[in-house]
């Protein structure tokens, strides 16, 4: 994690447009004003939007590239419909993974979440309620949504998170400021499959191969996908990744 002090790039941006908002002022142009709105603007939304642009702060979105090893991820469980079938390929196949589990459904679910450590796993904290509104969170409740998640985790599996991912991966400063508080890291993805809207597992991996690379973090979810698809889509990608000469390892060995 980057030190408090260090600024980030939104921090950075702001003091550049400040300076050039008094240049317009100063010179009275208003096309350079707006120029320079609508500039930062648009940098915001992307910087809210893709992870991989760090733009709010210290986003590790890849691991290191010396080894063909990627990390499998999975987002939004445990979800009973689905995380034990996952659970069983994952132990079949002799390979690790990290869940981003939602709070609620930890202590919904403690004995899946309590199966996911026990068998290997990383279990990691992905909020508590999963709102789609998590990006306008204040600080404050942003900390409580990440705290109910740590001792829900704690509690049923008996491990302290140290990781956290965003709802949707969506970013902003009182993300970065709620994560630190906790001594989180804030994690995002290298290359996800859009498997919450694709249907057809071969799609879903081909778009997953093409952007693959050493150090990758791979993106899917187990909460809310059919098992039957689910399942498709992990046996495929694990084929192909050894196929193409990649090792998968557990997130925080990527990590370190």
């Amino acid at each position: 994690m980057l030190p408090a002090t260090t600024m980030s790039r939104y921090q950075v941006v702001k003091i550049i447009a400040a300076l050039l908002c008094a240049l317009a002022l100063a010179l009275r142009n208003p096309a350079l004003l707006g120029s320079v709105i609508v500039a930062l603007l648009i940098l915001i939304g992307l910087g809210v939007k893709i992870p991989q642009l760090r733009f709010f702060g210290p986003y590790v979105c890849r691991g290191a590239n010396s080894r063909r090893c990627v990390a499998l991820t999975f987002d939004d469980g445990p979800d009973p419909r689905s995380t034990p079938l996952l659970l069983e390929l994952l132990r079949g196949a002799g390979q690790p993974a990290a869940f981003f589990c939602v709070g609620r459904r930890v202590a919904a679910h403690p004995e899946l979440a309590a199966r996911i450590v026990r068998e290997g796993h990383l279990l990691e904290n992905h909020s508590y309620t999963h709102s789609d509104t998590t990006n306008l969170f204040t600080v404050a409740r942003l900390r409580a949504e990440l705290e109910q998640t740590q001792a829900a985790i704690q509690q049923a599996a008996g491990v302290a998170p140290r990781w956290f991912r965003p709802p949707m991966g969506l970013s902003n400063p009182r993300v970065f400021r709620a994560a630190r508080a906790l001594g989180l890291t804030v994690v995002g993805w290298t290359v996800r499959g859009l498997d919450t809207k694709l249907t057809d597992p071969e799609r879903i991996v081909g778009r997953i191969v093409q952007r693959l690379e050493p150090g990758a973090i791979i993106l899917l979810h187990d909460g809310n996908i059919p098992a039957e698809r689910l399942l498709a889509t992990v046996k495929t990608l694990l084929n192909t990744v050894h196929a193409l000469g990649y090792e998968v390892v557990r997130l925080d060995r990527l990590l370190t």
